[in-house]
């Protein structure tokens, strides 16, 4: 088991308002770019799926898990020998979140948040000992902070206060020039000194047998005929830094300010940043990070070479267009 992401249960009786506010915690909290998982846990038999769909006749059929993935969504229908810790489920499902937020689970031992309306007070209800804190819509004669329930931000802030560390925005940055026999390395040495001063470094990536500019630090593509997606797997490689900025030959024409607003743009936590132009992506001017490197390998062994076919594997986050457009010109 690697390290988890934090992890805090809320808790209550029936009818308090939890999933109200857990919803209007994960809404604040995913606005500011962080990914959050939840889970729930359900004292009835739980039912998913249904009957006639292909994952239930799957599983009808004696498939012990049964998968489901379209290019934004992906469902797991999948039997279980027993009970499982919330942490066993973390770990399993959702090592990737920047936090995990928990419905119940009030007798796993982690920290929990008492929720308390007036209204809905159940004294047959028995609270664990020692919460971190109560949200209430009443005032709580208690040690720990009690929040408002009605105030879901105010929530979020105190949660990221506590249990996520900040992170700066412009880690180091190394600028890639993919090039090929079409670009002289004259005109790749032009654009390199026009934009040096916008990163830490400058890394060309050259097909081999093509001649790069003197001066530069260059290395031959490990993984030539790939087009593009080959070139960003070896400046993924030779980098020195957290992250890459990818300028294709169609954005050269760019300014030290757009590939300056690329690297500070998004959350720190984002694996690819890329803009989007009306309503298209645009992969050859990105940012990249060290840790889409499994997942690029995945997809060029499978034979994968769309610069985006293996994106729902790591953590994107769009620029819109019209701050994308306003940071180009």
């Amino acid at each position: 088991m690697g390290a988890l992401p934090p992890l805090v249960c809320f808790s209550a009786p029936s009818g308090t308002g939890k999933t109200t506010l857990i919803e209007g915690v994960v809404r604040e909290l995913s606005q500011q770019g962080l990914r959050i998982g939840v889970l729930k846990h359900d004292a009835h038999r739980l039912v998913l799926d249904h009957p006639g769909k292909d994952t239930w006749r799957y599983r009808r059929a004696g498939a012990w898990r049964a998968v489901i993935a379209s290019d934004d969504q992906l469902g797991v229908f999948s039997a279980l020998d027993g009970h499982t810790t919330v942490v066993g489920l973390a770990d399993r499902w959702l090592s990737q979140a920047d936090l995990i937020l928990c419905e119940g689970f009030r007798r796993s031992g982690l920290p929990w948040i008492r929720v308390h309306r007036q209204a809905a007070t159940d004294h047959t209800w028995t609270a664990p000992s020692n919460p971190i804190a109560w949200v209430s819509d009443i005032p709580v004669d208690t040690h720990v902070p009690v929040l408002p329930l009605n105030d879901p931000p105010r929530v979020a802030h105190w949660i990221r206060a506590r249990f996520l560390p900040s992170a700066s925005l412009a880690r180091p940055t190394t600028l890639v020039f993919p090039m090929d026999a079409r670009l002289s390395p004259e005109s790749v040495a032009r654009v390199a000194s026009c934009l040096r001063s916008s990163c830490d470094a400058v890394l060309v990536v050259h097909a081999p047998g093509v001649r790069p500019p003197p001066g530069l630090h260059a290395v031959s593509d490990l993984r030539p005929g790939l087009g593009p997606l080959g070139g960003l797997f070896t400046a993924l490689a030779a980098a020195d830094t957290p992250d890459v900025v990818f300028l294709g030959e169609r954005y050269h024409h760019v300014g030290p300010d757009a590939v300056r607003a690329l690297r500070t743009w998004g959350p720190p936590t984002a694996d690819v940043v890329v803009p989007v132009d009306g309503a298209l992506t645009e992969p050859t001017f990105a940012r990249y990070s060290h840790r889409c490197l499994g997942a690029i390998k995945t997809a060029l062994l499978s034979g994968e070479a769309r610069m985006d076919s293996w994106w729902g594997q790591v953590r994107l986050a769009r620029i819109p267009p019209g701050q994308w457009r306003s940071a180009v010109r």
